[in-house]
């Protein structure tokens, strides 16, 4: 891995629920107001997802506050955001729900998915890498560890030098052999 991808990595959160067109869900936002921070909900229908791996993955989400739709958009992996909570899951036919703009009371309302995809617990965790990190070793321990493969090298090298000579000689005998 370069160095990019260890950092976009490290920015990552481990546990992300999984997030469909449809869902209910309540965002816990972290708002800094002068020198004090607190959270703030912000409860909606998910009507738009983008990017499905990494740190630019965002979601859509909107709702209706004193009779006007409100949309905020929020990156998945936002240091700002607290939690995402799934409230419910809702049955839709579209990838993006903004027909649901022009959508007012009961004829924006979404059905409910009876079963979850997934189950009901859906969150991803992040995958750990198959390469393993490279703990820090002492410089003595790597002079230590220099020297020995040299050695088991040499011993090696002569074993299969020795086989090649063998199978040389087992290759003019049967030339001799055959004439």
């Amino acid at each position: 891995m370069n160095v990019i991808d260890l950092l976009k990595r490290e920015q990552e959160k481990p546990q992300v629920p999984v997030l469909r067109s449809g869902d209910t869900v309540r965002v816990h936002v972290k708002v800094v107001e002068g020198t004090r921070e607190r959270i703030q909900v912000f409860e909606g229908v998910v009507i738009a997802l983008k990017g499905k791996v990494g740190l630019a993955t965002s979601f859509t989400v909107r709702r209706i506050a004193h009779g006007v739709g409100v949309e905020r958009t929020f990156l998945v992996h936002a240091p700002r955001i607290d939690r995402i909570e799934v409230l419910r899951h809702g049955q839709v036919r579209r990838a993006k729900l903004f027909y649901l703009r022009e959508k007012v009371g009961r004829h924006a309302r979404i059905r409910e998915r009876r079963q979850p995809i997934g189950g009901s617990d859906m969150t991803v965790q992040r995958a750990e890498p198959d390469v393993p990190v490279e703990a820090e070793v002492e410089p003595e321990e790597l002079d230590a560890a220099a020297d020995e493969p040299e050695v088991a090298d040499t011993e090696s090298t002569e074993v299969a030098a020795e086989a090649d000579d063998a199978e040389v000689a087992a290759a003019a005998s049967e030339s001799d052999g055959g004439a």
